[in-house]
């Protein structure tokens, strides 16, 4: 249970549940992270990452520009993969692997 602080109705979130609001909040607007924070969190380097998704075995990169110069991790892939990292396959979730941000 999420516990709140009311005050002049202002709901305040409990300090000690921040993290877990701010991570449901990332996941249900689908955001975007970058390889970096990939790395902190799969602790997986980036040339892992990059063998990794060549064998189809962790999430693909989403372009965020239109030439495809800034690139990230959505991040419900990256918690499906986190989920169960020895049986992720590209492809078999609800995001489009070959998209881009502009599409």
């Amino acid at each position: 249970m999420l516990k709140t602080i009311q005050n002049n109705q202002i709901v305040l979130i409990d300090p000690d549940q921040e993290d877990k609001v701010i991570a449901h909040l990332l996941l249900e607007l689908n955001a975007f992270v970058s390889v970096k924070t990939a790395e902190t969190a799969t602790t997986l380097d980036k040339a892992t990452q990059y063998r990794e998704r060549k064998a189809g075995r962790f999430p693909e990169l989403i372009s965020l520009t239109p030439h495809g110069r800034r690139k990230a991790y959505k991040l419900q892939d990256l918690k499906n993969w986190l989920e169960n990292p020895c049986h992720y396959q590209q492809g078999h979730h609800q995001s489009s692997s070959n998209s881009t941000l502009d599409e």
